[in-house]
């Protein structure tokens, strides 16, 4: 199995070590999911899965840097998404399933999602 350095949610400060295939077990299950707003910091369109960089204020008016984890760029480019889909400044509401280690990551879903408060319906979740 081959082995990846992972450094997008370090901004390549820390580098770990990936597993090249590997599955959605360090999220939480199905049903646990939350709804966050928040503003787009970066598209990063790059495999093995896009991320999605946002930020969110929390209850007490601190910004969180947040990072949704999606499929590869080939399953979106696949479902009509493209590099420029989302842009640094959107405005977006989203749904994720939490890191189970508490950490501001999350796999996020692609259905329901809202842009500068309008549904994004490109393509199918997968």
């Amino acid at each position: 199995m081959k082995t990846l350095l992972f450094c997008a949610l370090t901004g390549g400060l820390v580098c770990l070590p990936a597993s090249a295939h590997h599955g959605t077990s360090n999220y939480t299950g199905v049903t646990e999911t939350v709804t966050l707003e928040g503003t787009v910091t970066e598209f990063a369109w790059s495999n093995p899965h896009v991320f999605v960089l946002f930020d969110v204020k929390d209850n007490n008016g601190t910004i969180v840097h947040w990072a949704g984890e999606m499929n590869s760029p080939g399953v979106l480019k696949n479902a009509g998404w493209s590099k420029t889909t989302l842009k640094a400044g959107d405005q977006i509401k989203v749904t994720v399933r939490p890191n189970r280690f508490g950490t501001p990551v999350g796999l996020l879903s692609r259905a329901n999602m809202l842009v500068n408060g309008k549904p994004l319906q490109i393509g199918p979740e997968q």
